[in-house]
C-alpha cells in the first residue's frame, strides 16, 4: 500500500512539472490576454537606450555582434552600445576598440569578476533611461529594441523580455526550448513571466539593483522588478537569434546544465533572503511550479522507479517499470552514440541528472560565482 501511494505521488509530481502546470496556467488565464503593446512612438519620443553586451573571450564573434547592433533600426543618437569585457584574455578588447570611431564603447573589467559584477560596474557609468542586456552570440532582428522599449510608455512596466530563438542546422529550433517559450507565453497571460532571457531583455535604469556574482541576473532582476510593484512583460516580437550549440562532449554538456541549476538555486536563495517572494501567492505558485519542481524531478524519478520495483506483481506496474528501464536504456544509447532517434530520452535524462547533481552540489555547500560559455 505504501509503495502504491508513493508511486502515485511521484508519478503525479513528474506529470505536474511537465504537463499539469502549463494546463493549470491555461485554465487560470482562460479568457485573459496580455495587454496590447502601445504603438511605437516617433523617433523623437524614443527613450535613450544603453545596449550592454556581455563578453568573455569572444574574438570569433564579437565583430559580428557589433555590426548587428550598429544595424539596428533605432536612432543612433539614442542608442549607446557598450561591450562589457569581463577579463577577456584573447583579442576581444582589441576588436571592440576598432569600432570606437563608430560610437561603440569598451568597458573593461580586470581581473575577471563574473558577469553580474562586471555589469554592475558598467551600469554605474551609464545614464541611459533603458538598459538592454545582451550576449555576444545574440543576433537581434532590426526592430528588436523598438519592440522592447515601446512597452515602457506604460509607467507600470519595469522590464520587458524578448524572445530568444535557438536555431539548429536547417533552421530547426530546439524542441524543449519551444516548450519553454510556450510556458513563458502562458505565464505572461496568467500574471507575469518569472525569468528573462539573458540574450534579450530590457529594464528601466532607475530600477536596476546591483547583484552579487553568484546569482543569475536574468532570473533575479525580473523578480525584483515584480516584487517592487512594477510589471514584467514578454514581447515575442522582439527577436534574438542564437545558434543552438549541440556539444558532442557529454561531460561538458552535463557540467553546463549542472551549473545552470546550481546558480538558479543560489539565485532563489538570494531572492528569498532580500525580497521574500514566497509571500506573494501567485508568484510563489510560478516559482515552485516552474523552478523548484523542475529541480526536484530527478528525485521524483528515482522515487518512482524504487516504488515501482515493489509493485511488479501487477501487470500494469510491471509494464510501467519496463517502460522506465527502456527510457533509461534509450538515453544511455543516445548519450553514447549521439544518434538522433535517441535524442529526446538522452536530453531528458542528461538534463535531470545534471539537475540532481546541481541540487546535491548546493546542499554540499558548493557555489558558482563566474560564468562560462558552452563551446561546441
Amino acid at each position: 500500500m505504501i509503495a502504491l501511494i508513493l508511486f502515485i505521488v511521484f508519478a503525479g509530481a513528474v506529470l505536474y512539472a511537465y504537463a499539469l502546470y502549463p494546463l493549470a496556467l491555461a485554465l487560470l488565464s482562460a479568457g485573459r490576454k496580455p495587454p496590447a503593446p502601445p504603438d511605437e512612438p516617433p523617433d523623437e519620443s524614443l527613450p535613450a537606450v544603453t545596449l550592454l553586451i556581455a563578453a568573455l573571450d569572444e574574438e570569433a564573434i564579437i565583430a559580428g555582434k557589433i555590426e548587428n547592433s550598429l544595424s539596428l533600426d533605432y536612432p543612433r543618437g539614442r542608442l549607446r552600445i557598450v561591450v562589457v569585457s569581463d577579463g577577456s584574455t584573447d583579442r576581444t578588447d582589441e576588436i571592440v576598440r576598432r569600432f570606437a570611431p563608430r560610437g561603440v564603447a569598451l568597458f573593461r573589467v580586470d581581473p575577471r569578476r563574473g558577469k553580474s559584477v562586471a555589469r554592475n560596474m558598467a551600469v554605474e557609468a551609464e545614464a541611459g533611461e533603458i538598459l538592454v542586456m545582451s550576449d555576444a552570440n545574440a543576433m537581434y532582428e532590426p526592430d528588436a529594441i523598438r519592440k522592447l522599449v515601446r512597452h515602457f510608455a506604460d509607467p507600470s512596466v519595469g522590464a520587458v523580455c524578448g524572445e530568444l530563438r535557438l536555431m539548429r542546422e536547417r533552421g530547426r529550433e530546439n524542441l524543449y526550448w519551444r516548450y519553454e517559450k510556450w510556458i513563458k507565453r502562458l505565464e505572461d497571460r496568467y500574471r507575469s513571466i518569472i525569468g528573462a532571457n539573458g540574450s534579450i531583455y530590457a529594464i528601466r535604469r532607475s530600477l536596476y539593483l546591483p547583484l552579487p556574482a553568484e546569482v543569475d541576473d536574468d532570473f533575479v532582476e525580473p523578480l525584483q522588478v515584480l516584487l517592487g510593484g512594477r510589471g514584467v512583460r514578454y514581447e515575442p516580437r522582439a527577436v534574438s537569434i542564437e545558434r543552438d550549440i549541440e556539444s558532442k562532449n557529454v561531460v561538458r554538456e552535463f557540467a553546463a546544465k549542472r551549473r545552470t541549476v546550481l546558480r538558479g538555486i543560489q539565485s532563489l536563495r538570494y531572492l528569498a533572503k532580500v525580497a521574500r517572494p514566497f509571500r506573494r501567492p501567485s508568484l510563489a505558485f510560478e516559482l515552485v511550479s516552474h523552478k523548484i519542481f523542475k529541480w526536484l524531478v530527478p528525485f521524483f524519478l528515482i522515487g518512482l522507479l524504487v516504488a515501482n520495483a515493489f509493485l511488479l506483481d501487477r501487470a500494469i506496474f510491471a509494464a510501467a517499470f519496463a517502460a522506465q528501464l527502456a527510457l533509461y536504456a534509450a538515453a544511455v544509447a543516445g548519450i553514447a552514440t549521439g544518434r538522433r532517434p535517441f535524442y529526446i530520452p538522452a536530453f531528458f535524462v542528461l538534463t535531470n541528472a545534471a539537475a540532481f547533481a546541481g541540487v546535491i552540489a548546493f546542499l554540499a555547500g558548493k557555489r558558482s560565482r563566474t560564468w562560462r560559455k558552452q563551446r561546441a
